[in-house]
């Protein structure tokens, strides 16, 4: 800290010097492409003396300054991404005097309807400062620093956020703000929501590839000001992609990389604008190969078709994305797996077939999405939005299951990988399954069934024990909002809206390969005189038929926001939110399952809730460059619809203690901005009150050695609080330097309740109301310090290369709740993680083929862990009778090349 205020009374001390000399001087507005748009003051635009490395940025009012010039005549460039340069030449400058020039405006280049797009999807007013900590990731950035990672991993130098690699394959990864998981923060696509809304996740698979169209991606910490009945607990993330551009033209790239995905190529093409005011672009992209660990192949296609058209004052924008996917995933093993097999990439899920590999678990995915938006200028302080959406999903996930008494039992032996007959990859020199004997037990297993499907006649032949089932999750979802923006005077905005969501999952399960048998048997694996439907005892059935669990859930969402924004006096910026939430959900079951007779088949009662949302803030400039702000909130949510069943899959039953969420946070902050340093120090305090939600484990301790058992955990309460610093400071015309470190306190307040039971899920609960002991136990999973230090160099002639170092510190395994059912488990701390230390190397060159055409061709180098630093970056406490518990490793060296063709 010291050495920070130092560096800062150096820079106030050679301003002073500099004060002395000749200087020029101005001030910036942008323009945007809309006519009745007002200019607006320019922060951050990059002014250059041309010929020299001298140049400066604009503070917060878009003034600038250049001191310290000699006597004579100097031309200035003055840019900014999104916009055309404008070069100011021929500037007299006279001895010890400031040259003040004229205010300089810039034309908005851009895509047509993106200004439309950000003034409905964007988190931040262009006319006031937003009190509330938020980056913003730019289009530059995503095509500079992508390479082979995972769309979230942009993110992963952002102060306050972790990126996890989750499930070790393509789409796997998952986002924490603030310590808090992607279910707890709100995710929007030009601001239509995505989260899904049986159980608030995002599932990125569904999405990545959309790198290829992103303006760019928002991430505002904690309480915001996102016009939107949502109440996110740990933020909200925003990817605003590009409407149809201005320009014509076409764009191709190329892409080889070792591990992730190992290929990729993209296609894009834009008409520009038609003499009717028509434009379109179009891109389709696919990658395909094998990913970091082992048996994760990929094949993806990704697509997005964009049409704008404007009619007078009126603009409409008709759009369609999604991702066409079939991802081959990872899963966790035991660090006594990792340790005998002697690879971090090791994966359990895949196997010896016929000759070939087989990956048990695949997942599949088509989620398209439509969106028709329409953007109104009323008058010229008077905007409507609106923004109608439909999306639906045909997806699944694919898993190993048996039946009960096999002798060889996948949930647990198939981590078992030391020598051992019962376990299914003992025959294996690569310790992965070996399907072929599992395939072999199957066609030797002839059995008669008698009264099959409750026919009174038998039936006989192999019956599979082991067979690969998938679990389906479609649904259809629709949605619409509505925004109106009323500028009453200079210092009041007020916004106002609503919010209207319907939703339907379709969730199934379904036989996808027999492994050689001629049918399986559709009754409970733990018990086979359960039926999984007793309107047909002793069902048969073969590949593509329906097994296990069949039922349709339903949510709707009503939300009504209020938004106030007032600045009293020149340099005090105030809002104030209110929100309304209705939302109702209810469960539809398909079959009468054996073990809830009375309460599996159709229609669950209606469970109904209604939610609020106050925040308040202000933003206070203390002078052009100092500005401090303050937010306080509160607001309730409703559970989510997969956390309020006993087990959604199987019975109308919820849990006990169903109540709103309810959560408190307090914020302040502090800013710096000086024409090449901006700093900001953010500090919050979160409470979380009244959560819950589901863990399941392998176990030993309720005589249940050979499957999962559920604790269903209410009343979970939590502390998030911590402290956050970032900084960019433009070291010279070229030399950016960028960094964050972020201290986080994230812990249980409090004993939590559980409700025990057996998965797939007993009628009979083995335990009700146990205590866990969790009490200031810190949240897992999630590092609590972390730090980052990025240096970005941008050479005269197109070139740029830049290394990016990131910390990770106070990692701990995730809690075991039936390691903590007892008083005496407050002595054993939670395991801590190794910290670690990952260095990512980027840089690229552009050459201008043709100056006529503007046909470019760029070459990128992405270099991810170049020191290949392989750790743990997610576990859990050991579970009783795995005296191992199960890890997963970070990503190993990643290296990717990219070469694209514009033209």
């Amino acid at each position: 800290m010291k050495k920070l205020l130092l560096f800062l009374c150096i820079i106030c001390l050679s301003q002073n010097i500099f004060a002395q000399s000749s200087a020029i001087k101005g001030k910036v507005q942008t323009s945007p492409i809309s006519d009745q748009a007002q200019p607006e003051d320019a922060v951050g635009v990059t002014v250059s003396l041309v010929g020299t490395l001298q140049g400066t940025v604009t503070d917060l009012d878009g003034n600038f300054i250049i001191r310290g010039l000699s006597p004579g005549r100097y031309d200035i460039i003055v840019s900014l991404i999104g916009y055309v340069s404008d070069t100011v030449k021929s500037i007299q400058v006279q001895n010890n005097l400031e040259t003040i020039l004229s205010t300089i405006t810039l034309k908005e280049e851009k895509a047509l309807g993106l200004e439309e797009v950000e003034i409905f999807a964007n988190m931040i007013d262009g006319k006031r400062q937003p009190p509330t900590p938020i980056a913003t990731i730019s289009q530059q950035e995503i095509e500079e620093k992508m390479g082979a990672q995972d769309f979230p991993e942009m993110l992963k130098s952002t102060p306050g956020v972790f990126v996890n690699t989750g499930g070790g394959s393509w789409g796997d990864s998952q986002i924490r703000v603030r310590g808090f998981t992607s279910e707890n923060t709100a995710t929007l696509f030009n601001g239509i929501p995505v989260n899904d809304m049986e159980s608030g996740r995002v599932f990125w698979a569904n999405w990545n590839g959309l790198q290829d169209v992103t303006r760019n991606q928002q991430v505002q910490r904690g309480l915001g000001v996102s016009k939107l009945a949502i109440s996110s607990v740990g933020g909200t993330m925003n990817i605003i992609t590009n409407p149809a551009e201005h320009r014509k033209g076409a764009r191709m790239s190329q892409t080889f990389s070792n591990r992730a995905f190992q290929h990729g190529t993209t296609w894009k093409y834009s008409t520009g604008l038609s003499k009717s005011d028509w434009a379109a672009t179009a891109v389709v992209a696919r990658r395909w190969g094998e990913g970091f660990r082992e048996g994760t192949n990929v094949d993806s296609w990704s697509y997005f078709l964009s049409v704008h058209k404007r009619i007078k004052s009126h603009q409409f924008i008709l759009t369609g994305f999604g991702v066409l996917q079939n991802n081959a995933r990872g899963g966790r093993a035991t660090d006594e797996n990792y340790a005998t097999v002697g690879r971090t990439n090791y994966n359990p899920n895949w196997g010896t077939y016929r000759g070939g590999t087989l990956n048990g678990n695949v997942n599949r995915s088509s989620k398209p999405m439509i969106s028709l938006n329409h953007y109104w200028d009323i008058t010229s302080k008077i905007t409507l939005s609106t923004a109608v959406y439909y999306s639906w999903a045909d997806a699944g996930g694919s898993a190993l299951d048996r039946t009960s008494g096999t002798g060889i039992n996948i949930a647990t032996s198939r981590f078992d990988i030391l020598p051992n007959p019962t376990s299914i990859n003992s025959n294996s020199a690569n310790f992965q399954v070996d399907f072929d004997r599992l395939e072999s037990i199957n066609s030797n297993n002839f059995v008669t069934i008698p009264n099959a499907n409750g026919s009174g006649i038998p039936f006989s032949g192999n019956r599979s024990k082991y067979i690969i089932r998938e679990s389906v999750n479609n649904h259809q979802w629709a949605g619409a909002i509505t925004t109106l923006n009323a500028d009453i005077n200079d210092k009041l905005s007020i916004t106002a809206g609503l919010d209207w969501r319907w939703y339907r999952g379709f969730h199934y399960q379904q036989v996808t390969n027999l492994l050689g048998g001629d049918f399986w048997l559709d009754v409970d694996r733990n018990n086979n005189n359960s039926d999984n439907n007793l309107a047909i005892p002793n069902r048969v059935t073969r590949e593509g038929d329906r097994i296990g669990y069949d039922y349709n859930g339903t949510v709707r969402w009503l939300g009504a926001f209020v938004q106030a924004e007032y600045s009293p006096i020149k340099n005090l910026d105030l809002f104030l939110t209110a929100n309304y939430v209705y939302n109702d959900f209810q469960r539809n079951g398909k079959v009468w399952n054996g073990k809830y007779p009375d309460n599996s088949l159709g229609l669950s009662p209606l469970y109904t809730f209604q939610n609020y949302t106050l925040k308040a803030g202000a933003n206070y400039k203390i002078t052009g460059r100092h500005n401090a702000f303050l937010n306080v909130g509160r607001f309730t949510r409703a559970p989510f619809f997969q956390n309020a069943f006993v087990d959604n899959r199987v019975t109308n039953i919820t849990r006990s203690n169903l109540n709103s969420e309810e959560i408190s946070s307090i914020e302040l902050g502090y800013g710096y901005r000086a024409p090449k340093l901006a700093i900001n120090v953010n500090a919050y305090h979160t409470e979380w009150r009244n959560h819950s939600y589901t863990q399941g484990f392998l176990t030993s301790q309720f005589g249940t050695a050979t499957d999962f058992v559920n604790f269903q955990l209410s009343n979970v309460n939590a502390l998030h609080r911590g402290i956050e610093v970032d900084f960019n400071w433009q070291a010279t015309a070229a030399l950016t330097v960028q960094g964050m470190v972020s201290l986080g306190d994230w812990r249980y307040l409090g004993n939590p309740t559980a409700d025990v039971l057996t998965d797939p899920i007993s009628s009979v609960p083995l335990a009700r109301n146990a205590t866990i002991y969790a009490n200031n136990l810190r949240v897992g999973g999630v590092p609590q310090t972390t730090s980052s230090l990025n240096l970005r160099y941008r050479g005269k002639k197109f070139w740029y290369a830049g290394i990016n170092g990131n910390y990770y510190g106070g990692l701990y395994s995730d809690f075991n709740a039936e390691t903590r059912l007892t008083s005496d488990s407050y002595v054993n701390a939670l395991r801590p993680l190794p910290d670690a230390i990952t260095f990512d190397m980027f840089a690229g060159k552009s050459w201008r083929l043709d100056k006529k055409s503007r046909t470019t061709f760029q070459l990128r180098l992405n270099l991810s862990n170049i020191t290949d630093r392989r750790f743990i970056i997610d576990s859990n406490e050991p579970t009783p009778g795995y005296l191992s518990p199960f890890s997963q490793y970070y990503f190993g060296r990643t290296y990717t090349v990219t070469a694209t063709m514009s033209l």
